[in-house]
Parts: structure tokens; sequence; C-alpha cells
């Protein structure tokens, strides 16, 4: 979005096609999600019953995905659905069908970003225990993505808990630098805060999962099919989204013709292309991307106002 020399905002080349295409990616969908996902009447699927060791391992997942620990890989890869919902099936027994909602939630968090400390959900929480819920309720991944929004939501506020009451420790950091207190300093950014996550992510998810999970399960499975197969078209519907806002990072430069390469290589070859072959493939394109043309795409990638660009053409003159 850039302003014309009337101060009339409209949107770039870029944002119009990105626009364009998701529409057709949501129009496309709609009816899609409907055929693919409409309920029939059969009868309840029995509730999987998750044990105090099984719920405590869920626990341990959540807050190692929120904490620093394992040289900062734990926030980096188990705050993913993707491995959330791998490592909750390998917990639970199901370890396909937990990496198959994992990764359809994860895709409602594909353009997930952070901007100014604040987050719009909680991706960690979702696939934790969205995944957890899914798989106690036997519920298809669309119904599990109709519910893993809520609870990712819910992150918010453990979110807002960790950041307001970790302010607190910051003082008592400050207090004991000026005593010389290396100590006390090591305490106040280590000890406490993680003392205090462990607190408001281990525990609640811990009790939901063993107290909630089943309950949770049994009224799923007692809602009425039409109810089910709104939330399970919902839910195939939310993807969308998340391409979208990814898609809407592609169009911002050089990396546009790569996205249609590999939609007409899919669309082409079909079921004859591993998709793991196509992601080689892409990295590899990427590495020769970047080793040649490195620093020039890289204005090319943001898109500039005229105050910037004759900015820059000043610069350029001296």
């Amino acid at each position: 979005m850039v302003k014309n020399p009337k101060g009339e905002r409209r949107l770039t080349r870029g944002g119009k096609i990105s626009l364009v295409i998701s529409t057709l990616v949501v129009i496309i969908g709609i009816p899609t999600a409907v055929q693919a996902m409409t309920f029939t009447e059969t009868e309840a699927a029995p509730v999987v019953t998750i044990s105090l060791f099984q719920a405590i391992l869920i626990g341990l997942g959540y807050y190692l995905s929120q904490s620093p620990w394992i040289a900062g890989l734990s926030f980096w890869t188990l705050n993913r659905p993707l491995v959330a919902g791998l490592l909750v099936g390998i917990i639970l027994g199901d370890p396909g069908q937990g990496t198959l909602i994992g990764a359809a939630i994860n895709l409602i968090y594909l353009g997930f970003i952070s901007a100014g400390g604040a987050i719009p959900g909680d991706p960690g929480l979702a696939g934790w225990v969205g995944t957890t819920i899914a798989l106690a309720g036997n519920l298809n991944y669309g119904a599990a993505l109709a519910i893993a929004v809520p609870i990712g939501l819910l992150g918010t506020v453990i979110w807002n808990g960790r950041m307001t009451v970790d302010s607190l420790f910051m003082h008592a950091a400050d207090r004991a630098a000026e005593r010389a207190d290396i100590g006390g300093v090591i305490r106040a950014n280590v000890l406490y805060p993680q003392a205090w996550l462990f607190l408001i992510t281990f525990v609640p998810v811990t009790i939901a999962v063993y107290l909630g999970a089943s309950f949770i399960g049994d009224v799923i499975n007692g809602f009425p099919v039409w109810l089910l197969g709104g939330l399970a078209i919902a839910g195939g519907i939310l993807p969308a989204i998340g391409i979208a806002m990814n898609m809407k990072f592609i169009f911002l430069g050089s990396a546009i013709p790569y996205f249609f390469v590999g939609y007409l290589v899919m669309v082409v070859l079909g079921n004859e292309v591993s998709i793991m072959v196509l992601a080689v493939i892409g990295v590899a394109l990427a590495f020769l991307h970047v080793t040649f043309l490195g620093d020039r795409v890289h204005s090319a990638n943001k898109p500039q106002s005229p105050k910037m660009r004759k900015s820059e053409e000043t610069e350029a003159t001296r």
C-alpha cells in the first residue's frame, strides 16, 4: 500500500496480484472444503484416554516451546504446530494422524509474525493442545482447525502475563547490579523468569490435557452432525488465510517467479514428483538466488515511498 501525490492510498502491483490470487484461493477453497469435509451419519468414535504421564509430557513440551533452552532451538522448533503435532502423536501413540493435524494447524500460521512484542495468537499452544484434543476426540483435521484457532488465541493471555511479570524481574536485576551481586543478576534474568514461565505453561496445560481432553472429546462426539460439519468447513477455509498472508510477502519482489515455477510443476507433474524433491530443488534455487543476486534484490523486495526513493537518488548523486 502506497500513497499517490494526492495522498490517496493505492495497492502496489505486487499487492494487487497477491490480492487476486488470494481471492481465487478462497473462492476455490470454499466449495472444495464443502465437498471434501461434509460429515455423514456415523457412530461416535471412541475417545482416547490420556494418562497423567502423557499429560506431563505434553505440558513439558509446551513449556519447552516457549523457552530458550537447547541453544534456542526449543522455541524455533517445538513452537511450530507441525513439530508439536508429531510429538503429541508419538506421545499418544498415533504419530501419523498427529502429524497430519499439526500440519493442518501450521497452515494457519504460515504468515505468522510478532510485531512490537504483540502476538495475534500462539501457534505453540494451538499445536500442542489443539492436536491433543483432536486426537482425544478422534476429529478430522478440518474440525481440529476450528478448535485450534481459539486455543491459539488463549495463548495471548499466557504471553501477556509472562511479559508483565518479567518486567518486574528486570528491576530486580537492576538492583542486584547496583550491589554488584552477580548471582542476583543471573537469578533475575534466568531463574525467576523460567520458574514463572514453567508455572504458567506447564501447570495449566498439564491439568487441562489430563482432566479436560477426554471430557472435551466426549462433548464433541455428542455434537450433532451438522455442527461438526460446519466446524470442518470453517477449518478447511482457515488455511487460505495463512496461505494468503504468506503470499503477501512472496509478492513483494524477486521471489515471485519461484512461486509460479513450483505451482506449475505440481500442476503438470502432480503425484509424479515428491514434495521433498521439490523442497530440495527450492533450497538449491534459493542458494543460487542469494549467491548471484545478493544485496541487489534487497531494495526490490520492499516497496518504497517517493520520499525514500528521492532520498536514495540524492545520496547516489553525491
